[in-house]
């Protein structure tokens, strides 16, 4: 995933997983039924999640993520999952519209393939990443015009997400954590940049306002640091808030980039069967 206002607003919501804790998490994660429940506590398919961002006083654009289905991936059970990215028109210095599509492992939601088009210069830009862990490396392609211009292998160690997956595993991960404080280290690909955010969740139970509801919803917060340098200086530390109930959506986000911080906050749900706890403090 190119590093803009889409890893500004995936970053700053969000992070991923430790690959012992999630390991240890998600043995009976689904098993050989996986297929035949329609919703899981924290999956739901043909859930949509829409967040905006704002630099001070400015609105500076939004990502909706959709969970589209449950499917294989080379005789994998995978979730397909996508996510758009637009900035807003009229911001100086950002013009960015772009769909991201991954396929994450069912069991572990690790990263099993992922590509996005990207508006540039009046074109768009197709770049597709395969994860072969059998063979320990990555594949990246990029393509202008349907005509393919640069393709790079390179190594990983072992599992990693991307933003998409990412986004999603950190509600796992806070599911199975319970209400327990938890830390730990994530490994994640960005471009071809292998990195790691660290995080701990569930810190103080606090309310959390967000545009999506009228009244202050009932959440736990988190807080980590980003190990790399991205587009638009996003690094560093960053804090978020996660709902406390069992659909553990992330709430808001504040994330550093060069100059001063990105909020980020959810601005509207489609999600069957699911109202949010309202916080009981003052």
């Amino acid at each position: 995933m190119s590093l803009s206002v889409a890893v500004i607003l995936l970053l700053a919501l969000r992070a991923v997983y430790a690959i012992s804790f999630f390991n240890g998490l998600n043995n009976e994660l689904r098993g050989s039924s996986w297929l035949g429940s329609e919703h899981d506590s924290v999956m739901q398919i043909k859930e949509e999640l829409t967040y905006e961002a704002s630099y001070l006083l400015f609105k500076i654009g939004a990502v909706r993520f959709q969970v589209l289905s449950k499917t294989t991936y080379d005789s994998i059970p995978a979730y397909r999952l996508r996510a758009y990215i637009d900035s807003y028109s009229g911001i100086p210095f950002v013009d960015l519209h772009a769909v991201y599509e991954t396929y994450a492992d069912a069991r572990t939601l690790m990263c099993l393939s992922t590509s996005n088009s990207q508006k540039e210069h009046g074109g768009w830009v197709y770049t597709r990443y395969d994860f072969n862990y059998e063979r320990k490396n990555v594949n990246w392609e990029q393509f202008k015009d349907g005509k393919m211009v640069s393709t790079i292998d390179f190594p990983i160690d072992h599992p990693y997400t991307d933003g998409v997956s990412f986004f999603y595993y950190l509600r796992t991960a806070c599911e199975n954590a319970g209400n327990n404080k938890t830390s730990f280290s994530i490994p994640i690909v960005v471009d071809t940049t292998r990195s790691s955010v660290d995080l701990t969740i569930n810190e103080e139970r606090e309310p959390c306002e967000v545009t999506a509801f009228d009244f202050p919803v009932d959440s736990y917060r988190m807080s980590g640091h980003i190990n790399f340098t991205g587009f638009y200086g996003v690094t560093g530390d960053f804090v978020g808030w996660m709902s406390s109930d069992s659909a553990e959506l992330p709430l808001k986000g504040d994330v550093k980039v060069v100059l001063g911080s990105v909020v980020v906050k959810l601005k509207d749900i489609k999600r069957d069967n699911w109202i949010p706890t309202k916080s009981n403090s003052q």
